[in-house]
């Protein structure tokens, strides 16, 4: 029968995995915590078990005995559940064993992790339960595990051979639950992930790789980035260039930015001269400015002038910054940049920048050029933007760099109009060379 919720394993692990990456779980975790915690506030106060309130106030005590009844409970919700699991899974009607499965499916939510746990060990021992209902079950509940006690998974990996039909597909599922495992724990205690890693490196050689190890520190990394750069030598990672980016990648806001910026700094520092230092923190910086970027011209000139780059990394800072990141504000992000980058620096991306936008909508950069306050900003575009339409309007580009101060940029831009002048326009080119002494 085709079923929505027979869900393969490998299916149900690909979900979650791809959910991770784009964020979303993280969203989810929220709302589901909120529930599940509501949930047991509500049964631990029926129990007698001492919950916390917003103050952080706890209403009494929590006795051996008050964990031992509320473990007890765990175990009679899991007795619950298999029966409900096994229930919908002896149904002959479609739409029964949907609707149990549904209702299973709202209680396994809610399920606590050392639950959660319970429930997988009883499901992986059960010998009835149809397979395609099974592999449904522990994908679902693997999954969740993965995210709520990672460590508990691990310890799990060896009992896992065998649950679906195929002997590589079960080697792929316990790869990629254990890749998952060692990333959510990571994020919260990378140092124990690594010695685990390398106590059990020879158990998993193929899953157990630097790939593995730079995604347990990325997720390190948007805790304390300065302990996931210590863990890389630790963890024995081959390409450091790749852990230093994945790092850095991982500093979303504009405080995580700065607290990575100050863990690269002193990173560096303890390394030797050479091009591995200063081509890292050069590479791992236009990472960040990149991130602030895309922030938009606010936000992230508001990080730029807080962040206490010195000299050298604003200029590196400039030579990162691209038109699609200015995009609708290039007008304030060219003045920006004329007046922050350090003299010397500021003319590169001004004219990159104005060379594209004057490509892409030619009379807009013209009507702010003709309003721009005088300046380096306004000098470098003026430049930029006559040799772009020198191409096509070589009179109108001839106008705007009669605009410099008469030196070498005036010279310059002359020079490359003249270069730049339509082919077809020979006579008109010859005459303008004649009258600006260009040979």
């Amino acid at each position: 029968m085709d079923r929505c919720v027979r869900i393969s394993i490998a299916a149900s692990i690909l979900i979650l995995a791809v959910a991770l990456v784009i964020g979303w779980q993280d969203h989810q975790r929220l709302t589901l915590s909120r529930e599940r915690n509501a949930r047991a506030v509500s049964r631990a106060a029926g129990l007698g078990v001492s919950t916390v309130s917003l103050d952080g106030k706890a209403t009494r005590l929590v006795t051996k005995r008050d964990r031992e009844t509320s473990n007890e409970a765990g175990k009679q919700e899991v007795a619950e559940l298999f029966d409900l699991l096994k229930d919908a899974d002896a149904a002959e009607e479609q739409s029964e064993t949907d609707k149990k499965f549904e209702k299973a499916m709202e209680r396994l939510i809610l399920l606590g992790p050392e639950a959660a746990e319970l429930l997988i060990r009883q499901v992986l021992a059960d010998k009835e339960l149809k397979r395609e209902n099974k592999e449904g079950i522990l994908g679902f509940m693997l999954s969740k595990l993965c995210e709520e006690k990672p460590q508990a998974v691990l310890h799990l990996l060896p009992d896992l051979s065998g649950i679906s039909a195929d002997e590589k597909e079960d080697l792929h599922i316990r790869d990629t639950l254990l890749g998952m495992s060692l990333t959510n724990w990571g994020t919260k205690d990378p140092r124990a992930t690594g010695k685990w890693m390398r106590e059990n490196a020879a158990r998993f050689p193929n899953a157990i790789n630097d790939s593995t190890k730079v995604g347990v520190l990325a997720g390190a990394a948007r805790n304390d980035p300065a302990l996931a750069l210590a863990q890389i030598d630790e963890m024995e990672i081959a390409d450091k260039e790749q852990a230093i980016t994945v790092i850095t990648r991982s500093a979303k806001t504009a405080e995580a930015r700065t607290a990575t910026l100050s863990a690269l700094r002193d990173y560096f520092s303890r390394l030797p001269d050479g091009d591995a230092k200063t081509g890292g923190m050069t590479k791992a910086i236009r990472v960040l400015v990149g991130s602030a970027f895309q922030e938009g011209y606010d936000s992230g000139t508001r990080w730029l002038e807080t962040s206490n780059l010195d000299s050298s990394e604003m200029a590196i800072a400039g030579s990162a910054i691209e038109y699609h990141h200015t995009h609708k504000d290039t007008a304030r992000w060219l003045d920006w940049l004329g007046k922050n980058l350090p003299a010397g620096n500021a003319g590169e991306p001004i004219g990159r920048i104005m060379t594209k936008w004057t490509e892409l909508d030619y009379q807009e950069a013209g009507k702010w050029l003709a309003t721009a306050p005088a300046g380096a900003a306004r000098s470098v575009s003026v430049q930029a933007y006559a040799a772009a339409v020198s191409r096509y309007e070589p009179d109108t580009a001839v106008q705007w760099a009669m605009t410099l101060p008469a030196g070498k940029d005036r010279d310059a831009t002359l020079r490359q109009i003249h270069q730049n002048w339509p082919k077809e326009q020979e006579a008109a080119r010859n005459a303008f060379a004649k009258e600006h002494g260009i040979e």
